[in-house]
């Protein structure tokens, strides 16, 4: 039946009111717009006079180091407390297992002693990042008490908190010289380690800062055919035969783009870019210099841990975090180094490896009965304790790591020191994972490999009595 023209309007009206009411109670839809953030030029940095910012790899270690006898070590913490600020990556969560409410969420979980907040600001560490693939190891009551202990110890952090919104905030440390900000987050991260604001009626959900990416594999004609042949043999009404002209073709969750060359390419979530970004302009507004971090495992061949390259997405990621207001950058994640970029007169350091790699790793009773059984089906004794890592050992490169100092003058990066460190490769463990300056043959190594990866960014790294040195113009 057809209603009255008046009848009609009202009920439209009615309709486009309901509708208004229904969106004043929604939250405001993020904007998915990175470019947005980049049409103005970011506030430059205000520091005044000299400032030194150290910045340090991933801090992978479980017990108390800051006092330790250790002559070569106290060297290294020597050069880490004679900045003006030292940042790190915080990777493990560290509380007192005794007391602890929380449960273990994966097979093997790294954990620390709840003094390491203590210790860390011990050893000159300010500022640490606490976003990465082991921050949820323990689940948000982990997370949460270990960034309590950090708050009591007076280590400013960022990259995690009760909701996203906190996650993203950038930490502040307040020193003599100006406020510093630090943004983080990590593009690889355990499931459900995403920190939630509350929507809704669905309470927020504490975590970590995200920045969620899509592995897509370029593949050459001939082989996007026989792809496409695969998925329409497969076909079915989930999943329909593709397109004749498609240039893209899902298959076994895996992403497939026709290219001219072979490769791996990522996209990154438009709504958690633009979110970082403007984390980082916001940043800027209020500190007089920021740094921006990210923990992300992803490299341009799939491979983990070992690749020098950094995946395409660091680097416009990097590049826009810069253009967001961002004076340094500091990469991370593979227990690896990675190249030196000077992007817009602003270091990017595109993989900082570990500082200390020396963490302990606790077993869910799983992981004892299912994963690591002897022939009885009991879990195993425990390795003699001068051979107990991984089976295979690590990579070689994994104990290399550096300490780079950027040197400020008026706001303006001017120099920037790489100091090479050698952490240990031996199965002793009073000095496994340890970090101490590498002897003159191994800093020459190192540096002349940051050298070759350097080298494509065109970044020339003087080498200059076992310290590497970029002049910033």
């Amino acid at each position: 039946m057809k209603l009255p023209r008046v009848i009609g309007v009202a009920c439209a009206a009615a309709l486009l009111f309901a509708s208004a009411a229904l969106a004043q109670d929604r939250p405001a839809r993020p904007s998915n717009e990175p470019q947005e953030v980049l049409n103005q030029p970011p506030k430059p940095s205000t520091l005044k006079g000299r400032f030194t910012l150290v910045s340090l790899g991933d801090l992978l270690y479980s017990h108390p180091f800051a006092n330790s006898p250790d002559p070569a070590l106290q060297k290294v913490l020597a050069l880490v407390r004679s900045g003006d600020v030292a940042i790190a990556n915080r990777e493990g969560m560290f509380f007192d297992l005794k007391t602890f409410k929380g449960a273990g969420t994966d097979q093997g979980m790294l954990w620390s002693e709840a003094s390491l907040g203590t210790d860390m600001k011990a050893m000159g560490i300010g500022m640490v990042s606490m976003a990465n693939n082991h921050s949820t190891d323990w689940g948000p009551e982990g997370l949460l008490e270990s960034q309590r202990l950090l708050d009591e110890a007076g280590v400013a952090h960022a990259g995690s908190g009760e909701t996203l919104e906190a996650a993203r905030r950038a930490g502040v440390l307040v020193s003599p010289k100006g406020r510093i900000g630090l943004v983080s987050t990590a593009s690889t991260f355990r499931p459900n380690a995403g920190a939630n604001d509350a929507f809704g009626d669905v309470p927020a959900r504490a975590g970590i800062s995200i920045l969620r990416t899509r592995a897509i594999h370029l593949v050459t004609r001939d082989e996007f055919a026989q792809v496409k042949a695969l998925a329409a043999e497969l076909a079915s009404p989930l999943a329909p035969a593709p397109a004749p002209e498609a240039t893209e073709v899902e298959l076994f969750d895996t992403l497939y783009r026709l290219s001219p060359v072979q490769g791996l390419h990522y996209d990154m979530d438009l709504y958690d870019e633009t979110g970082l970004l403007k984390a980082v302009r916001e940043a800027k507004q209020t500190c007089d210099l920021v740094v921006f971090t990210i923990h992300a495992h992803e490299s341009p061949t799939g491979v983990d841990d070992d690749t020098p390259a950094p995946p395409d997405f660091l680097i416009k990621l990097f590049h826009e975090a810069v253009d967001a207001g961002a004076d340094v950058i500091m990469g991370g994640g593979p227990h690896s180094l990675r190249g030196v970029e000077i992007y817009k007169g602003k270091p990017v350091l595109y993989g900082l490896g570990a500082f200390f790699l020396n963490g302990e790793i606790k077993a869910i009773q799983q992981t004892a009965l299912q994963v690591w059984p002897d022939a009885s089906g009991h879990a195993p004794p425990p390795p003699p304790e001068e051979r107990s890592v991984r089976h295979g050992g690590n990579p070689p490169r994994w104990y290399d790591g550096v300490v780079a100092v950027t040197e400020f003058e008026d706001g303006r990066p001017r120099r920037l020191r790489l100091y090479p460190l050698d952490l240990g490769n031996t199965y002793d463990r009073t000095r496994r994972g340890i970090p101490h300056f590498a002897d003159p043959a191994n800093a020459r190594r190192i540096l002349e490999a940051l050298q070759a990866d350097s080298r494509p960014f065109g970044t020339k790294i003087d080498i200059e009595e076992s310290v590497g040195v970029v002049r910033i113009p």
